[in-house]
């Protein structure tokens, strides 16, 4: 896709042109569970009643099974049940998770359209409703909210409602949108990653709050290359693994640390905040080349000129953690 448009409470939006993409999951998976496969990794589908460690190693039991293993990596997502089980707490902000639910529509041409749309305000508190097109007349819907507990249907059902008005000026049929599945889940966007090693045991991914599907692959390859370099020299201990979190830290922590102050700005800002903010950027550049600190910073400036208290909000949030 072409970019991203940011839409405010009243219907105010900014167009931001980032070249992005809509994957199409099911043959994303399949695409590295093959990948997996043909790398020798045998794949034992179950679920994992615990990981208890007995000397140096783990013993995994996957229901019928028994695994002795050097390392075990927790990768199941915002449940972290492993992790959890075995004492570790790898989530600094528990309570922030947002919690989703998305779903796939259908319309004649609505899936070709050129921008994803992220609604913003108390339509989903403290993160965003979404709209992704996938191409030909496929979409998906979503709503993404922190602070509400794990049911966001009734935000889902006032995101419908809103989405079917805004976009009847360019659809007549919008009523006939079909609804042919539903997911729900947990987004850690907010959260920050906690404690994400002990003897012989890593966490990675949504479980370790590396929210992101990116950002996840690239932590889930630090963690992988630190596991396999430590199981070779057969030194699995805490101490040794930990060289996955300052490795993580050096490239991740301070975007982490953004990311959760500006979304805890964001959730501290009324609805008519909101819409001036987005008046006031609309049509400025926000994104630019370089680091991510001048990205920050450029990013930082043009919002600044719109609602000045923006930074001050921020630089307390960033304070916080």
């Amino acid at each position: 896709l072409d970019g991203m448009q940011i839409i405010s409470p009243s219907g105010q939006a900014v167009s931001i042109a980032a070249r992005g993409y809509f994957l199409d999951r099911q043959k994303f998976d399949e695409h590295y569970f093959g990948l997996a496969q043909k790398a020798g990794v045998a794949i034992l589908p179950g679920t994992v009643q615990e990981a208890k460690l007995q000397g140096t190693r783990r013993v995994v039991r996957l229901e019928e099974q028994r695994i002795d293993a050097r390392i075990v990596i927790d990768a199941s997502g915002v449940a972290a049940g492993i992790a959890r089980q075995e004492g570790l707490e790898p989530m600094r902000h528990r309570e922030d998770i947002a919690w989703a639910m998305e779903a796939d529509i259908e319309l004649p041409g609505l899936g070709e359209e050129r921008l994803f749309q992220y609604w913003i305000g108390s339509i989903s508190p403290g993160w965003k409703a979404t709209f992704s097109p996938a191409g030909g007349d496929r979409a998906t819907l979503g709503v993404f909210v922190r602070g509400h507990g794990q049911n966001v249907q009734p935000f889902f059902r006032s995101f419908l409602s809103r989405f079917k008005a805004y976009k009847s000026r360019q659809y007549r049929d919008m009523e006939e949108m079909k609804i042919f599945s539903i997911r729900r889940g947990g987004d850690p966007i907010a959260v920050l990653p906690g404690e994400m090693v002990a003897d012989s045991l890593m966490v990675t991914g949504g479980a370790a709050a590396q929210s992101g599907l990116a950002y996840s692959m690239r932590s889930g390859s630090l963690c992988g290359s630190v596991a396999a370099q430590a199981a070779a020299k057969r030194d699995v201990s805490r101490r040794a693994l930990s060289r996955y979190v300052r490795l993580w830290n050096r490239e991740f922590y301070w975007q982490y640390r953004m990311g959760r102050a500006s979304l805890q700005t964001l959730a501290g800002m009324k609805d008519t905040e909101i819409d001036r903010l987005v008046k006031g950027i609309s049509g400025k550049k926000l994104i630019s080349g370089g680091s991510f600190a001048r990205k920050a910073v450029f990013a930082a400036a043009a919002t600044a000129l719109s609602r000045p208290r923006t930074l001050l909000d921020l630089a307390f949030n960033l304070m916080q953690g």
